[in-house]
């Protein structure tokens, strides 16, 4: 039994065009509820206002799977590590956590990509980013983002989202959510403050863009009633969550960015008696040299403003006559694009040796994950952007972007006992327990997501040389460990400082940590700073725990101080150019203290879906087992009692998603629910299992996948089983020169002569066995030295229609994925691209929303592929229906056209009105014919004919040299194989009226 791993693709939610679908029991779109009818997929709640207003977690099946389950932690500061830190200054992220509005799984996936942010200590609140006019408006934080969040004590917020009208927005959207009623409350406030609290995280950032600037825009009605909104929800909502609005809509309803804190804005957030929001994003443009301002004396004029870089000064001094707090705005640093190359006008926001004018607010800082092609990339990107070049807090940096940590002070979540940290980054290539891998596969979930070191990285060598890292190859519970790694001199010293902290210590208290060493065996020890004791050196006592140590050691002499910060030493005795210390866990905690959790009770599948009757899928929820609970372990249990970890959640809800069944006519798959405590422990006595019965097994469902569909002479294939269900699998390769049989998944055959061969596939299970004949399938030919060929690259292209002149037909055929054709309607949309001249076309390859970022909800749902000699007279090749795919690829069957068209006639999975596609690609042969394909008949006739005549001629019994000649030379005819058909007709004519006259004679 194997638990099977999908890969997620995509990058970014983008605003985009769409049409409301109708409201069901709950929001969802209309792709993503093809995808829960097929596999029970939940997903992470969005809603428009209406579905919003009628929503109820009792009937939507997926609430249970989004609840956030890990309380928020509290947060201290740390000690400036350098003067440039400013104490008072607060940072907000807005970051795309999840890749898309709709389709984002609940928790987790069974891939290890993901935007898993670490640098927790530089910010103070995380807004989920997301919505769009396609998708969904109002968008809660998934679960999994949630327990991270509050694990390394930070708010998280969802987002409203109006989008601006050129992007889809709608004024009946906004007027949906302004509805109030006879008695002066807003329903949408009330329902904002009950889908927080029954998901359990932290506020709302409100983005109002949908509008204008000029007087067609003027709607101080809409201004007055967002604001008696704002002033409800603060009423109403508890003094913990925020609610953050976006510098946007001024007081008389136009959309006009301010980019700081005016008369115009300012009534968005209210003064200390009437305060309408817990903070402000300031608009980005504070940065530059200029800025649109508002005309005072015409509202359909703007004039341009040159910034003296006092705005944010003076915008943090009109907070504060309002009896705010300066630090309640967010100047804004767009980073979506550029990242840490943005150039940005720090001073104006932090003047040196003086308090920061106003807090920061960063938009898309997620673009260290967006632009990065590996997790190890996207690591070193974090570093860069939140710390610095040098990867060391303390240091100066001498870029433009000096890292978040040049300006703002660490805190830590290290604030109460116990304290375990494994270092999890919430994913992995394998998963351990206790240093024993438990499952083999890749995996993220950001929910165990644990407290990573305060400082990335402070470490001082002293005569030895050694660098810290997040380490994906070792762990002692997860994923990853800290890796210390480099050289070792005779008695150097190393000492990393890995966190700060507020740890009051009681009478039982004991420290530990678990590591393993390669290359050396060194001294390893703690140092930690008391609040009265001073600094201390701790040794430890070590012991064995398989591969792992397990140091330890008693606290009780500091009893009723305080650990302020930690720090690991590592001291060597021995010279070692290799050697790697990895850190896996460490612990404080109070040995008496009993972490009790109790036996997981109410076990149950909620629902079995099986997906061609291989694949299983199972919701699963228990009630929760006791407060002690840090998390659960999910396993599956085969019929021999072999177990495999399938996932670990803080919830008591779980989706175990593509478990293969066992090849047997009754499958039996048990389930089992183990509960691990704050100490991650766990007990057997604790867990619950359950069992579900498959369907009876049904012969395979043969499929296979071919390296090349054409290769030349001399080149071989890969032909490796795709089957659903298959036990064994054999091939077979016919043709002119080949005839061979094999077996096994994963076959190379190589071809000595050009020719067309048929394959056949023979799958079989215990219910018996699927043929899959593919007749004339691989096509051998010279002419296919250099493979296939996009022949539509940079060609001549054109569309119906195209939403701008940056998105026309042209774009989708310039071999890049940032940019695309895109038009708006549902159906009707058509592309064409002129290939120069008549070719042999194999394959149409599209790119659709998905490949180029956008959400799975948005890749094109059918289109018919056209082909055309002289562009006038068109011939449907295929009617494509049902896709879903990020990347289409369609058999064009090796036709001779110039032209190809593709006509939309669904443009996205749902009812949205645009069509996106990123990249089109017409692959095929540089030619207009293929010999082997157009000579295939006459040859087989060829030889057919050699056969007959050849028995024929021996049965005569003499000999004729001229005959014979002639003979050979159709033989040689069918071993070279591509020769004209004139050729080869001539041979067999001539070859057939020599017998003729030989059997006269």
């Amino acid at each position: 039994m194997k638990h099977r791993r999908l890969i997620s693709s995509a990058i970014a939610a983008i605003m985009l065009f769409g049409v409301v679908p109708a409201t069901p029991s709950y929001a969802i779109l209309e792709s993503d509820t093809q995808i829960q009818e097929k596999t029970g997929q939940p997903f992470s709640s969005y809603w428009y206002p209406s579905e919003l207003l009628n929503w109820n977690p009792k009937t939507d099946k997926d609430a249970k799977f989004n609840v956030g389950t890990v309380p928020l932690k509290q947060r201290e500061s740390a000690d400036k590590v350098k003067d440039s830190q400013d104490e008072k200054a607060k940072v907000i992220s807005l970051a795309i956590a999840n890749k898309t509005t709709s389709s984002t799984p609940s928790q987790g996936k069974d891939t290890m990509e993901g935007y898993n942010f670490s640098y927790w200590q530089y910010i103070d609140t995380l807004v989920a980013w997301g919505g769009s006019a396609g998708e969904g408006l109002i968008v809660p934080p998934s679960a999994d983002l949630i327990d991270a969040a509050h694990t390394n004590g930070v708010p998280v917020l969802g987002t409203i989202f109006f989008p601006p009208v050129e992007y889809g927005g709608k004024d009946e959207w906004l007027d949906e959510f302004l509805q109030k009623d006879v008695d002066g409350t807003f329903p949408m406030a009330k329902k904002l403050i009950e889908v927080a609290k029954y998901y359990n995280f932290d506020g709302w950032f409100v983005n109002q863009e949908t509008g204008g600037k000029g007087s067609l825009n003027l709607r101080p009605e809409i201004a007055k009633l967002m604001k008696e909104f704002l002033a409800y929800l603060q009423k109403i909502k508890s003094e913990n969550m925020e609610i953050i609005w976006y510098d946007s809509m001024i007081d008389d309803g136009r959309i006009f960015w301010q980019n700081r804190l005016t008369e115009y804005n300012k009534n968005y957030l209210g003064d200390k008696d009437n305060k309408l929001s817990d903070g402000m994003f300031l608009n980005f443009w504070w940065t530059n040299n200029r800025m649109y301002v508002v005309d005072p004396d015409n509202v359909d004029n703007q004039l341009i403003h040159t910034n003296t870089g006092d705005e944010l000064k003076e915008s943090g001094e009109l907070a504060e006559s309002m009896g705010r707090s300066k630090y309640d705005l967010y100047a804004g640093i767009d980073v979506q694009a550029n990242g840490y190359n943005t150039q940005i006008k720090w001073e104006r926001l932090f003047p040196e040796g003086k308090e920061a004018n106003t807090s920061l607010g960063l938009y898309c800082p997620s673009w260290t994950y967006d632009s990065s092609s590996t997790v190890e990339e996207f690591l070193e990107k974090e570093e860069r952007f939140w710390v610095n070049e040098n990867g060391d807090p303390r240091e100066k940096s001498n870029e433009e972007w000096k890292g978040i940590s040049n300006n703002i002070v660490e805190k830590t979540p290290v604030t109460e006992l116990p304290f375990v940290t494994n270092f999890s980054m919430g994913n992995g290539k394998f998963f351990n327990v206790n240093g024993e891998e438990v499952s083999d596969g890749e995996w993220n979930h950001r929910g165990i997501m644990d407290i990573l070191p305060t400082y990335r990285w402070i470490v001082d060598n002293k005569k030895n040389n050694l660098e810290a890292s997040i380490d994906y190859n070792e762990a002692y519970y997860g994923g990853n460990s800290i890796a210390l790694e480099g050289s070792l001199a005779k008695n150097g010293t190393t000492k990393i400082k890995l966190f700060a902290s507020d740890l009051d210590l009681k009478n039982n208290t004991e420290i530990g940590i678990k590591y393993k060493e390669s290359g050396a065996k060194a001294n390893i020890k703690l140092e930690l700073v008391f609040e009265n004791k001073g600094t201390k050196i701790i040794d430890l006592k070590t012991s064995k725990d398989g591969e792992w140590i397990d140091a330890s050691t008693s606290l009780s002499q500091y009893k009723k101080d305080e650990i302020k910060e930690i720090f690991l030493i590592v001291d060597s005795k021995d010279i070692s150019n290799s050697y790697k210390l990895n850190l896996g866990q460490l612990s404080v905690t109070d040995s008496k203290q009993k972490l009790n959790v109790s036996k997981v009770k109410k076990l149950k599948v909620e629902e079995f879906k099986v997906v061609d009757n291989y694949y299983g899928n199972v919701r699963l929820t228990w009630d929760r087992a006791g407060e002690n609970v840090s998390h659960y372990e999910i396993y599956m249990e085969d019929s021999k009692g072999n177990r495999e970890l399938v996932g670990a959640t803080p919830t008591n809800a779980f989706f175990v998603s593509n478990i293969e069944r066992e090849l047997t006519l009754d499958t039996k798959t048990k389930f089992i629910v183990k509960p691990v405590n704050e100490l991650f422990e766990s007990n057997n006595k604790n867990e619950t299992s359950i069992t579900v019965e498959w369907p009876e097994l049904e012969t395979p469902k043969a499929n296979f996948e071919m390296s090349d569909p054409i290769v030349a002479p001399g080149q071989s294939i890969t032909l490796t089983d795709k089957s659903l269900a298959g036990e064994t699998v054999k091939w077979k390769i016919e043709g002119l020169h080949k005839n061979e049989e094999l077996e096994g998944n994963e076959v190379t055959v190589k071809f000595d002569k050009p020719g067309v061969y048929s394959l056949t596939q023979i799958v079989s299970n215990a219910a018996g066995e699927t043929v899959n004949h593919k007749e004339d399938y691989i096509v051998v030919s010279s002419q296919a030295k250099d493979g296939l060929k996009n022949l539509s690259l940079n060609k001549d292209a054109k569309a119906n229609a195209e939403v701008n002149e940056n998105e026309a037909a042209k774009f989708a055929f310039d071999g890049r994925l940032n940019s695309k054709w895109c038009t708006l309607g549902e159906s009707g949309n058509w592309i064409e691209v002129d290939l120069g001249k008549e070719s042999i076309i194999k394959e149409l390859r599209m790119s659709h929303a998905q490949a180029g970022g956008e959400a799975a909800s948005m890749n094109t749902s059918e289109y018919t592929i056209e082909i055309s000699q002289d562009g006038e007279n068109w011939v449907e090749l295929d009617d494509i229906k049902g896709n879903n795919k990020a990347v289409s690829r369609d058999d064009l069957n090796y036709e001779l056209a110039r032209y190809v068209r593709v006509k939309v006639n669904k443009s996205e999975q749902g009812s949205g009105g645009a069509t996106r596609i990123y990249e089109i690609e017409v692959l095929g042969i540089d030619s207009d014919k293929i010999l082997v394909l157009d000579n295939k008949e006459v040859l087989y006739q060829l030889n057919n004919t050699i056969n007959i005549i050849e028995k024929e001629y021996y049965k005569l019994g003499i000999q004729n040299n001229d005959f014979e000649t002639l003979l050979n030379k159709c033989k040689n005819i069918i071993d070279k194989v591509e020769v004209e058909i004139e050729d080869i007709v001539e041979a067999e004519n001539d070859l057939i009226s020599a017998f003729e006259i030989l059997k006269i004679q």
